[in-house]
């Protein structure tokens, strides 16, 4: 197994999503400068989008990507059934949406662009097992060709409605647009139909080994509900301006998130652990080892960043109005680092068969995200509805990341304090030059330096050497070389 590899295919899989970030890009800064209200109804209906693509998909992906990992398993005969069973739940999931919607009292234009959105964000989940296929038998390739064209059909509809003024209902059917024509496309990149291989032994079958599934789907579950309850809480005490300041100062800590959680470690890393561990328990400890140093170099640069340049990006970007939302995006800071950390040491762990253990840490999670949401959201509530994810976020990497350093040990003592003694010493320069009145260009640069020397030290050699070191090489040697 050649880590060489795993560049290419995390350039299939940035190349579909930056396409799509961008354009998603442009039509969030034209709509959050055309009206914070409409913004913040959009970005309620993606909440809700959010959590009936968790119902639909059922937290199977992570299961599929295990099983289609197998060369055993029939891939053909799995799709039909889980694709069957997932339409199923989206019909049910939808009917619960409208019920709350009316148990909130939605005006009918707001229920409209909630089912509008989430019925779209359903269908993706329908279409993501294909998907689970395309990267576990390493054709991201294929999932390129597919995500582009759909992205741009479907956002660029909600870019044009924008910019002719056109109401809100027509807005949010870029969704929709987007999610027909990725089901359409990975039909025909299919070549048959998914849905002829159907029938009830089958379904019973499926249901069957659904018992491993649920664990998938109470940590799928958990998670949603933890990273979009504050959204729902921030509606009622704050309103949908409050949704849309919110919303422009997660955009922001999502967009890297996103690249590191979704393209990097969920669609290239986690399937390289999964067959790993069965295969070569001493390559999974090296490119988890690897790859958590790798990562932690280089959260530390984007959360300076993030952190230093707020008030000027968001009101370059979004515009005055918006400098509101300059405290929210700093407190939700520390999001980046648990995005990049927490994200590996849960894959490592569902990699490692520690499902049971994995939920009980993201239930723990979501009881600290209630609590923080009735308790600070109606104090202050878009500094507490940030601070209610920051603190749901760091409590769960707190024990994640913890069992993943306990058990696989990705870093020894010496690589912590490294770590921690680069991040301190910057920020406490950069703090000291502002209160020296140094120039704030000179002060950010001068604390950013020590991170750019840490992850130009920790960056991974094995991937980009010219002859690939193979996974095979011992975890020690690697150590050495970092």
């Amino acid at each position: 197994m050649q880590l060489k590899s795993i560049p290419k295919r995390l350039g299939y899989i940035l190349g579909a999503q930056w396409t799509r970030d961008l354009s998603w890009t442009i039509f969030t800064i034209l709509l959050a400068r055309t009206s914070q209200g409409m913004l913040g109804q959009i970005m309620l209906a993606l909440s809700y989008g959010y959590l009936v693509k968790t119902a639909a998909d059922v937290g199977l992906n992570d299961f599929l990507l295990s099983t289609f990992a197998r060369r055993d398993a029939n891939p053909m005969r799995l799709l039909g059934e889980v694709t069957w069973f997932k339409l199923a739940l989206l019909a049910v999931a939808l009917g619960v949406t409208w019920l709350v919607c009316g148990w909130q009292h939605y005006q009918p234009e707001l229920t409209l662009v909630v089912m509008c959105i989430a019925a779209g964000f359903g269908l993706d989940g329908v279409s993501d097992s294909f998907f689970a296929l395309c990267q576990a038998r390493g054709r991201q390739d294929v999932e390129m060709r597919i995500r582009i064209p759909a992205a741009l059909a479907g956002i660029g509809w909600g870019i044009a409605c924008v910019v002719m003024e056109a109401p809100v209902i027509a807005i949010a059917a870029f969704k929709p647009i987007e999610s027909v024509l990725l089901m359409g496309f990975a039909v025909k990149a299919l070549g048959r139909n998914p849905l002829a291989r159907f029938g009830w032994e089958q379904m019973r079958d499926l249901l069957a080994q659904l018992k491993v599934g649920l664990v998938f789907t109470g940590m799928a579950g958990c998670a949603m509900l933890y990273n979009k309850l504050n959204v729902f809480f921030l509606k009622k005490y704050g309103g949908d301006a409050a949704v849309g300041c919110y919303s422009v100062s997660w955009e922001t800590v999502e967009g890297v998130s996103c690249l590191v959680s979704s393209a990097l470690l969920g669609k290239v890393i986690f399937p390289l652990l999964a067959r790993l561990w069965v295969e070569n328990r001493d390559a999974f400890q090296q490119l988890a080892g690897q790859t958590a140093r790798s990562l932690w170099a280089a959260a530390l640069p984007v959360i300076f960043l993030v952190f230093v340049e707020s008030d000027r990006f968001l009101t370059l970007v979004y515009g005055e109005k918006y400098i509101l939302s300059v405290t929210a995006q700093r407190l939700l800071t520390p999001c980046v680092a648990t995005a990049f950390l927490h994200n590996l040491a849960a894959y490592a762990m569902i990699s490692m068969k520690r499902h049971r253990l994995l939920l009980l840490f993201y239930v723990s999670g979501l009881v600290v995200n209630v609590a923080c949401c009735c308790w600070l959201t109606p104090l202050k509530p878009l500094e507490g509805a940030a601070l209610s994810l920051t603190a749901t976020k760091v409590w769960v990497a707190i024990l994640t990341v913890g069992f993943f350093q306990a058990t696989v040990r990705p870093m020894n003592l010496r690589q912590w304090l490294v770590l921690t003694a680069a991040g301190v010493f910057a920020f406490g320069l950069w703090w000291e030059l502002l209160e020296l009145g140094v120039m704030r260009e000179l002060a950010e640069l001068a604390g950013l330096l020590p991170l750019l020397a840490l992850f130009w030290r920790w960056r991974p050699p094995s991937i980009f050497s010219k002859d690939g070191n193979k996974a095979g090489t011992s975890a020690e040697e690697t150590t050495a070389a970092l």
